[in-house]
Order: C-alpha cells, then sequence, then structure tokens
C-alpha cells in the first residue's frame, strides 16, 4: 500500500512539474491589456471631446497607414484625430506653432523618423511639451532622465506595462537590442526606475548572443526578421518582439517566434508590442489633457 501511494505520489509530482514547465511558456497576451489601458482612458475622459493631430513629413505611406488606424482607435473611444502633411521643416514648425495655440487641440505627434535634412533637435523643441503625446520634446526627455514618467514615448511605455504585467522587473537583467531615442534610450532609463539592470546593444556590440543568452528578458528591435533566434535566448526567457517586417507578404517580428514560442513567454506580432502602444499613445492624450486643465 506504502508502495502504491508513493508511485501515484511520484506521478503526481510529475504531472505538476509538466504543467507548471508548460504555464511557464507561452505567447504573451497582449491585446487584453491594451482593452484595459483604453477603457480605463475613455472613462477618465468623460467625454470631453480629446482630439490628437498627428503630422507627416514627406510621403512616408508607412506613417500614414498608422496614422489613420490611431484615428480609428480614438473614434471608438469616443475621441477624434486629425493628420496634417508636411512637405518642409519650416512649415512643419509653423503647425506645430499654430496647434500649440490652439486650444481645441488636446494632443500632438510627429511622425519619426523625419525626411533627410531636417533638424531633428529643433522639431522635438516644437512640440508643446503638455500636448507631446509621444514625449519627444526635450524637456519630457530630462523629465525622465530625472527619473520621473510624465509624458514618454509610447513604444517603450508599451514594454513596460507588458512586462509589468507579467513579472517583477526588479532585479532583472534586461538585454535591449536597439539604442534609438524611440525606443532604446528611453526604455532603459524606465527600467532603471523600476531597479532593473538593463543592457543596451546595437549594431557594433561585440559577443551580442552571450549577453541575450545571459538576461532574463529580451527587447529586440532591429527591423530584421528572426533576427533572434532560439540559440541566443535561454528557456524560460521572456522575449519582446518590438520589430513590424513583412515576409513573404506576412507581418512579422524580429524573433524567429515559431521557434522561440516553443521556449520562451513571448509577445506575438501582430497583436503585440504595437497594440499596447496605441493604447499608450491614448492614455498619454489624457494625460496631456490633464495637464492642460481640460479634464
Amino acid at each position: 500500500m506504502y508502495l502504491l501511494f508513493m508511485l501515484e505520489l511520484v506521478k503526481s509530482i510529475k504531472k505538476l512539474n509538466y504543467f507548471q514547465r508548460f504555464t511557464r511558456i507561452m505567447i504573451i497576451n497582449c491585446k487584453d491589456l491594451a482593452n484595459r489601458i483604453k477603457e480605463r482612458a475613455k472613462e477618465e475622459a468623460k467625454g470631453a471631446g480629446l482630439s490628437l493631430h498627428t503630422i507627416i513629413s514627406g510621403d512616408n505611406e508607412a506613417s500614414m497607414v498608422y496614422a489613420k488606424s490611431k484615428i480609428k482607435t480614438l473614434k471608438k473611444l469616443g475621441m477624434s484625430g486629425e493628420i496634417h502633411r508636411v512637405d518642409s521643416e519650416k512649415e512643419l514648425l509653423n503647425l506645430l506653432d499654430e496647434l500649440a495655440k490652439n486650444d481645441d487641440v488636446h494632443g500632438i505627434m510627429v511622425e519619426f523618423p523625419l525626411p533627410k535634412g531636417y533638424d531633428s533637435i529643433k522639431v522635438r523643441s516644437a512640440i508643446s511639451p503638455i500636448k507631446d503625446v509621444d514625449g519627444m520634446n526635450p524637456v519630457n526627455y530630462g523629465t525622465l532622465l530625472l527619473g520621473e514618467e510624465i509624458l514618454v514615448p509610447n513604444t517603450p511605455r508599451a514594454v513596460i506595462k507588458i512586462l509589468e504585467e507579467i513579472t517583477e522587473l526588479k532585479g532583472k537583467d534586461v538585454t535591449i537590442i536597439n539604442r534609438t531615442p524611440v525606443v532604446g534610450k528611453p526604455l532603459a532609463l524606465m527600467l532603471l526606475n523600476r531597479h532593473a539592470t538593463p543592457t543596451i546593444c546595437h549594431s557594433k556590440t561585440k559577443n551580442l548572443a552571450e549577453k541575450t543568452r545571459n538576461a532574463d528578458i529580451v527587447v529586440v528591435a532591429v527591423g530584421r526578421p528572426k533576427f533572434l533566434t532560439e540559440d541566443m535566448v535561454h528557456e524560460g526567457a521572456i522575449v519582446i518582439d518590438v520589430g513590424i517586417n513583412v515576409m513573404d507578404g506576412k507581418i512579422v517580428g524580429d524573433a524567429d517566434f515559431e521557434a522561440l514560442e516553443k521556449n520562451t513567454k513571448i509577445t506575438p506580432v501582430p497583436g503585440g508590442v504595437g497594440t499596447v502602444t496605441t493604447a499608450c499613445m491614448v492614455e498619454n492624450l489624457v494625460k496631456a489633457a490633464k495637464l492642460q486643465g481640460v479634464i
């Protein structure tokens, strides 16, 4: 009887271990998180009729597609949006000045990267700090550097929200494969605010695979499909895929999703970071409106 009991106990433990291993490894559900963020923002807006204005320089069709999707999201939440297309830096700066003075405009976004020859710092500085829905103005950047997160870039904010949904960041080793002011740099600052240990990597980084294998979390945003492979990440790690690429007519990320989903917690593309980024944009619009005393 005792032997039979022990055999059943061993079987139960094996099943439990398998279950724990299975539940530890999964595709991260970003859509539910995005929906919760948007619903909270809608409730806080209280029908204030908030309006976001997006500016696109030149013929950037990808930016136009993204801008139209943002307007669609805003309309569903009882808000509104408008897209402006400009053909020169002077026109862009003049429009930014007009929008900053317009009380009916509550949020401003400039689509980056800017065309060649534009002064990025001058453009960023011209975005009203209290209407800066994507945290691009040096004032908001400086505030982030000092440890305060008021209006900060939406993509790294989305990454943080996803991570906080599934893990404790304190003490975690995070490897970021991106050093841009849009993703890598602000994300590193936000991780430091949460007592994580970020490592920023880029095209000149030596022994990249060694750094990613030693990380608890890997954030990849390089614009190359299947860049992050299975052998670059240890089993049970978290992979946040920020990349958007088109391969064989399909939208894919920077990670080899099919290989990595077996052994890691990973965000899908599409339906991952981008979904939460849009939700964070709505949340930032509400924050901006509060700074302006609208709500």
